[in-house]
């Protein structure tokens, strides 16, 4: 893990194997920037520890949690689990949790997509397509 200051933020950057995840904590939200490719074949302790990590960060400190997809080259399917089981406790919570993926990058649309069945009327969780 690299931790490093820019101005008002904080950023801490976790890497396994091509696949990079920068966590952002400024005055607005705690943002999780993917970048990379994940073919592990076990991504889920990684993915899961970091993302546990920043909905703490953003729960204890009551800002929105945004987990931008859009750098991201590729994901196998085991990549998904572990962000399902974030969005699952999100919905349980109050937090604010939006993610945000590349609407015209056609394997991000289907993948993230499905994810809508995770925003409800009363779940505090948004999946947009940009």
């Amino acid at each position: 893990m690299l931790r490093e200051s820019q101005g008002k933020s904080v950023v801490q950057t976790f890497h396994q194997q091509g696949f990079t995840l920068r966590i952002r904590d400024d005055d607005a939200a705690v943002t999780v920037l993917l970048s990379g490719r994940s073919t592990a074949r076990e991504p889920g302790k990684f993915m899961s520890d970091v993302l546990s990590h920043a909905t703490d960060l953003a729960t204890n400190e009551r800002k929105p949690l945004i987990l931008d997809f859009r750098e991201v080259d590729y994901m196998n399917s085991s990549s998904i689990t572990p962000l399902i089981h974030v969005l699952a406790l999100a919905q349980k919570s109050t937090s604010k949790i939006t993610l945000i993926y590349r609407k015209d990058l056609r394997w991000q649309d289907l993948s993230f997509s499905a994810l809508q069945v995770f925003e409800t009327a009363d779940s505090p969780i948004e999946i947009r397509g940009v």
